[in-house]
């Protein structure tokens, strides 16, 4: 039996995972093969779950999955009652892990595109579960976000998982504003899906128990092509994206402010938080607050620069010409404390340079970015991603 989170064995167990295609929910999927798992992951069309099954026989991540089936089922609509129902009475369930939410900063109509669909989404779901899968189920992990934690722009001296933003700062009212800024509409979704996934525990007091994912920003490599844009091109998530507009000369002439956040997370370390949060008995009822240390734009066009032996040849290309640009991280942010993931979940958290290289690097194999930045293997930017003088 494979080792799981430094628990010797399992006893064969299925788990749902809804939102399938998304980029975390994809390397949870193969944490969950590695482990042993059997997994029916929720997707909104068949064409969606059928690529999913697809990327799984191509994927070299997933070596240890001999054994373990993958089926999917379809939900179109997570924010409608009972949308759940069939793909839960038809399993036999022990673990659920929801990630599947809205997660774009632009909105028509930010209630029905963004709010609802997240709050009723989790609350549906709980409520599906607690009819139709008791008494197997045993735990439910929920994918919230440090969304749900920090508090721009008044930012606190420290943040844990106590953290949440104050109403007034961020409120119902602001994000159903269709005036409201997209990733105001965001930030509240995650705090109010987070905060209802609470309250349904708290008044219904289901069999099983509720433990929660904070992650900030997520960076890391693809694993495979899943979520495809309108045109068919592969989508990069929003985190990921800043590297790709650096690799693509985007950040040439001006490189863009890395404010209000400047912490983050490899999404390896996402995943196992996911499976370790949903196994370990001593994570339930929790909050995880899973952050890997700080970053900045002008760190990553560094570490960009420290993989290349010398940017000259690429420099009509556009490639990171400012990546000499002063680093905009504050003399005072804020403090994070992880240390619960640290002794709970045992996360041992990947440093920014190896979290951005492999990035790059599966952007480079997914043919997402070009062959501009040629990888010295074993290169590693300084210990303290200091920019060149």
């Amino acid at each position: 039996m494979p080792m799981l989170g430094g628990i010797p064995g399992h006893p064969k167990s299925k788990v749902l995972l809804t939102g399938g295609t998304g980029f975390i929910a994809s390397h949870i999927l193969d944490h969950l093969l590695e482990c042993g798992f059997d997994v029916v992951v929720t997707a909104r069309s068949q064409a969606k779950g059928e690529r999913i099954l697809a990327s799984i026989a191509n994927s070299p991540n997933v070596v240890n999955a001999v054994g373990c089936k993958v089926t999917y089922a379809v939900v179109e609509n997570v924010a409608e009652d009972g949308a759940f129902d069939e793909v839960i009475k038809s399993n036999t369930l022990t673990y659920c892990i929801h990630t599947a939410s809205p997660y774009q900063l632009s909105f028509s109509d930010p209630l029905n595109d963004c709010l609802l669909p997240a709050v009723r989404g989790t609350t549906s779901l709980l409520s599906s579960l607690q009819q139709h899968a008791s008494p197997s189920l045993l735990r439910v992990v929920y994918t919230s976000s440090s969304a749900a934690i920090l508090n721009p722009p008044n930012h606190r001296e420290r943040y844990d998982e106590s953290s949440w933003p104050d109403d007034e700062t961020l409120n119902w009212e602001m994000a159903t504003d269709p005036k409201a800024p997209g990733d105001t509409t965001y930030r509240a979704s995650k705090k109010y899906a987070e905060k209802a996934a609470w309250e349904f525990m708290e008044k219904n007091k289901p069999a099983w128990d509720l433990a929660t994912i904070c992650n900030t920003y997520t960076f890391g490599p693809l694993p495979r092509s899943l979520d495809l844009s309108s045109e068919g091109k592969v989508k990069v998530n929003t985190s990921n994206q800043r590297i790709v507009d650096c690799l693509q000369g985007k950040w040439a002439e001006r490189m863009p402010p890395t404010a209000p956040v400047f912490t983050f997370v490899d999404v390896r370390d996402v995943a196992v938080a996911h499976v370790r949060a949903m196994v370990r008995p001593e994570a339930g009822g929790k909050r995880f607050y899973v952050v890997g240390g700080t970053f900045s734009n002008p760190r990553i066009a560094g570490i960009v620069h420290v993989m290349s032996p010398s940017l000259e040849p690429y420099r009509h290309r556009g490639y990171c010409m400012r990546c000499f640009t002063k680093d905009d991280m504050p003399g005072k942010h804020w403090f994070y404390n992880n240390r619960r993931s640290k002794e709970v979940l045992g996360l041992e958290y990947r440093e920014m340079d190896q979290s951005v290289a492999d990035t790059v690097m599966s952007l480079r194999r997914m043919g997402i970015v070009g062959e501009g930045c040629p990888v010295i293997a074993g290169h590693r930017p300084p210990e303290d991603n200091a920019l060149p003088n």
